[in-house]
């Protein structure tokens, strides 16, 4: 049977979203939720349905997207689902991942649903998210488990002002980026900017928090006080697929990522923070349980009304232009 024309028109703004979603190595990010999908079933499902259509970098369903080379990388850029429609949601505002060819480098942990309740709650916070967390705040807190037996809660505190601008930068894409997650808690506002070289071989970072007028300094003033004056901690994460080999380079400067592909990027930062490598986990919705993996961690602490981190992350200069990327995954059998 033919379908109706109100099914082929909505094929029609199906395939322009899905493109914008879908990663360089085929698969969909790994925001609130969801997951990759199986494998190749995008790609078949894109093709069947004809439209090679594909919107503009940029915003999509609330996630931004830039894709250089054989890089993409996509944003969760608007304010997370509200009320009952929050259960599977994720305080994962200006989180971001990136791609590579076929391998993912930077992640989200991904829903921990399948794993029991506690991991569940893990997956949702801002800290299995790759993207800022200050002084042990989610962005978008959880409320309590709601009524009439239901276990899941909801996000509440959650950020309301989003704003988002996407721009062309003297060498490759823009994404710029905040939120007002910690404002009511910290009097500090979340700003992100990501650049993409037009090249895909470089992306470079700044991750700013900043009060901006006086209500929110003198909340960050009680914050500072309750701190003793000390600071006000923040880590800024970098979750790593479990396919990617890192190991700290340059005494503590630098960290290496070496994808199966044979490709090998460097992790750079500056300021006066610290580097650490540290353990993390990557939730697949088709295995037994978590499988290992590591996060790149920048630590410092906001000790005024501005605070900017900075960072890159670049192909190795020695890397080739074009990989020609038949590594075959080896057959994990194990849970």
């Amino acid at each position: 049977q033919a379908p109706s024309d109100a099914h082929l028109g909505a094929i029609e703004r199906i395939a322009p979203t899905l493109r914008t979603l879908r990663h360089a190595d085929g698969g969909l990010a790994r925001f609130h939720g969801g997951g990759r999908g199986l494998e190749g079933r995008l790609d078949h499902a894109l093709a069947e349905s004809q439209n090679k259509s594909r919107q503009a970098d940029g915003l999509s369903m609330g996630y931004a997207r830039l894709s250089a080379g054989r890089t993409s990388v996509i944003a969760d850029a608007s304010p997370p689902p509200l009320k009952e429609a929050s259960i599977n949601g994720h305080a994962s505002t200006l989180a971001f991942e990136l791609t590579s060819g076929r391998r993912p480098m930077i992640v989200n942990c991904g829903s921990g649903a399948n794993f029991g309740e506690e991991w569940r709650r893990a997956g949702r916070a801002t800290p299995s998210h790759s993207t800022l967390c200050l002084d042990g705040y989610s962005s978008a807190r959880l409320g309590e488990a709601g009524q009439g037996g239901r276990r899941q809660e909801q996000l509440v505190d959650a950020p309301t002002d989003v704003p988002v601008q996407m721009s062309q930068a003297s060498d490759g894409l823009r994404f710029q980026g905040g939120h007002n997650g910690y404002v009511a808690t910290h009097g500090l506002t979340h700003a992100r900017t990501l650049e993409l070289t037009f090249d895909g071989r470089g992306m470079v970072g700044e991750d700013l928090l900043v009060a901006l007028d006086t209500p929110a300094k003198r909340t960050f003033d009680k914050a500072m006080d309750a701190k003793s004056l000390q600071g006000i901690p923040f880590q800024l994460r970098f979750h790593l697929h479990p396919e990617v080999d890192a190991a700290v380079d340059m005494g503590g400067a630098a960290v290496s990522l070496a994808l199966k592909s044979g490709e090998l990027w460097v992790f750079r930062f500056d300021g006066t923070i610290d580097l650490s490598l540290e353990p993390s986990v990557f939730l697949e919705k088709n295995r037994l349980k978590p499988r290992a993996t590591k996060q790149i961690v920048l630590s410092g602490a906001a000790m005024e009304y501005a605070t900017r981190i900075r960072w890159s992350l670049a192909k190795a200069q020695d890397s080739a232009m074009a990989i020609r990327d038949l590594n075959r995954d080896d057959l994990d059998l194990t849970p």
